[in-house]
């Protein structure tokens, strides 16, 4: 076999998923904030979530993404029980002390793109296995229309 794995491709389509977070989270410039927030974000819903809708969305993300949403991923006592608080809590300690974004906008940003770059229902498929007060934060923060990306 003498197929060459196009690294240029996944790291542009990495690239392509930290810009759209960044913009949406206002600072275009700070690609650097926007993996970090990704990668709190992505690591809080995977701790949330059943096993079995973890493998479900990894599947529909990029290389890289997948291997940031995996990284460290032990699911023994999976999912962690937690509220809305604790949920944002759980983003906010995961999220670098440098970064100037409020935890709802950093949530906010990568839901959105989730919504937009997976299959039509997975968000949603998740967001339905969240105890009710993180299912009523995640509708505060994402415009019924964007859900139906």
């Amino acid at each position: 076999m003498n197929e060459q794995v196009n690294l240029e491709k996944y790291c542009n389509e990495t690239k392509s998923w930290l810009n759209d977070i960044a913009n949406l989270m206002r600072v275009p410039d700070r690609t650097d904030w926007a993996m970090n927030v990704m990668k709190a974000v992505l690591h809080t819903i995977r701790d949330r979530t059943t096993l079995q809708e973890v493998f479900h969305l990894s599947a529909q993300l990029p290389v890289l993404v997948r291997g940031i949403y995996l990284e460290g991923y032990k699911p023994t006592g999976k999912p962690i029980k937690m509220n809305a608080e604790e949920f944002m809590q759980q983003i906010k300690e995961r999220l670098a002390p440098s970064i100037d974004i409020p935890v709802t906008e950093a949530f906010r940003a990568v839901i959105t793109v989730l919504y937009e770059r997976t299959s039509p229902g997975e968000m949603d498929d998740i967001k339905g296995l969240m105890p009710k007060d993180i299912q009523k934060l995640w509708n505060s923060l994402i415009p019924a229309s964007e859900e139906e990306l």
